[in-house]
């Protein structure tokens, strides 16, 4: 059965979607060293490698999470099946070697919190609102929306980012965005509801509630 991993901080209606399809599994951050406002993040303790039917979930590294950046943020990369990216200086070893073997484009970027601001929509294509993300991947072919920062809360951070509110599975079989909260009301919604139908990606989101950094929505199919 296919899981998916999220904070136990998400909104009441994508809990109760989520765990109506999928096994879920709740990130409480129990014994965590991580900041407590950031320790139900499960992108700080777990990577998702691959969309679709590909994706699986990496986790029991060397490293662990420590209580600030970037020793927090040693699993937080983006990795399709095309491209690894994130701040190599800082990654975990073992995940580095997983993204190695299997031969992914490793993409460096400079932020470290990769997958809180980088939203994979396709193997080759993705959306940020970090200029450093959206330049290092566009130069290796890849096709990136660039949208506005903010619009996305992240309580006790002046803003969130739209991967770390997100995230990319398989709905009847079919591609799909998650959202935490109701993404109509980001600045950039059409812009981000055209690139994903541009791609044969179906947008989920709840109306009602803030676009919340809950830690990205990560999924496995096996």
């Amino acid at each position: 059965m296919s899981k998916v991993f999220v904070s136990d901080k998400a909104v009441r209606p994508l809990k109760e979607y989520l765990t109506s399809r999928f096994e879920v599994v709740f990130t409480k951050g129990e014994g965590s060293f991580v900041d407590a406002r950031i320790k139900t993040h499960t992108d700080l303790y777990m990577c998702q490698f691959g969309l679709g039917k590909a994706a699986e979930i990496f986790s029991g590294g060397r490293s662990v999470p420590e209580a600030t950046y970037p020793g927090d943020a040693v699993y937080n990369a983006v990795a399709t099946g095309k491209y690894f990216v994130h701040n190599t200086r800082i990654t975990d070893v073992d995940l580095l070697s997983r993204a190695m073997s299997k031969s992914l484009n490793v993409v460096f970027v400079r932020q470290g919190y990769t997958r809180c601001n980088c939203l994979p929509v396709t193997d080759d294509s993705f959306i940020t609102s970090d200029e450093g993300i959206c330049k290092a991947l566009a130069e290796e072919g890849a096709e990136v929306l660039l949208i506005e920062n903010g619009h996305v809360i992240l309580p006790g951070f002046p803003y969130g980012f739209i991967g770390g509110c997100a995230g990319n599975l398989l709905l009847d079989g079919e591609p799909a965005l998650i959202f935490n909260g109701d993404l109509s009301a980001h600045s950039d919604y059409e812009k981000i509801a055209a690139f994903a139908k541009d791609r044969d990606v179906k947008l989920v989101f709840f109306e009602g509630y803030p676009l919340e950094d809950i830690g990205s929505i990560l999924f496995s199919y096996r």
